[in-house]
């Protein structure tokens, strides 16, 4: 639980990095070898670069991709999504570090990675309804949630009651459509 180096990951790691100064993380399945599985962000243009160790070529197209453990970490800090914790340790973190749900094997995690790789079903990248949280964390208990977006979403309703209500509902709606479609699962036992 918490911070690793890249040298103690270990096949089957959920694994997430700050992205855009810290607004937000960005999350992936540690599959060995120095190489991630993630569901990519919305199309982006190419970046002017191609990484030797993965080929990456910074084409961002919101799918699913395996890419090098540099690019996607990109010099910042890793941490390790704790699963199995206790209620109390899940509403005392940071949203989007944990999960009370208990983790599959780490090699059932790594053949669910790669099995979407391969054969796709998990769905476009949508930042509110299916992002790279959802898809690590069905990767590791078989069930998308992401706790980091529903905690912006609780943070807005707050801090304005009645414009965080109106501008959320559509969000909660696609996110709770999504969930439906994601508990019956994405052609995995």
């Amino acid at each position: 639980m918490g911070k690793k180096l890249v040298c103690e990951l270990e096949a089957g790691d959920h694994i997430y990095c700050k992205r855009r100064g810290g607004l937000y993380d960005h999350h992936g399945i540690y599959v060995g070898d120095n190489m991630v599985i993630h569901l990519a962000g919305k199309a982006k243009k190419i970046q002017p670069y191609s990484c030797q160790e993965c080929k990456n070529k910074g084409v961002i197209n919101g799918e699913i991709a395996k890419i090098c453990i540099h690019c996607f970490h990109g010099g910042k800090n890793l941490g390790v999504y704790a699963y199995g914790v206790s209620y109390f340790q899940h509403k005392t973190r940071k949203n989007g570090t944990c999960c009370i749900r208990a983790a599959r094997p780490p090699h059932e995690v790594v053949a669910a990675a790669i099995h979407l790789l391969e054969h796709g079903g998990f769905g476009r990248y949508n930042l509110f309804a299916n992002n790279c949280e959802d898809f690590a964390v069905y990767c590791k208990t078989g069930f998308a949630e992401s706790k980091q977006i529903m905690g912006h979403i609780k943070r807005l309703t707050f801090m304005f009651p009645i414009v965080g209500v109106i501008a959320t509902l559509p969000l909660a709606a696609a996110y709770t459509v999504h969930k439906g479609i994601s508990q019956r699962g994405h052609g995995l036992t």
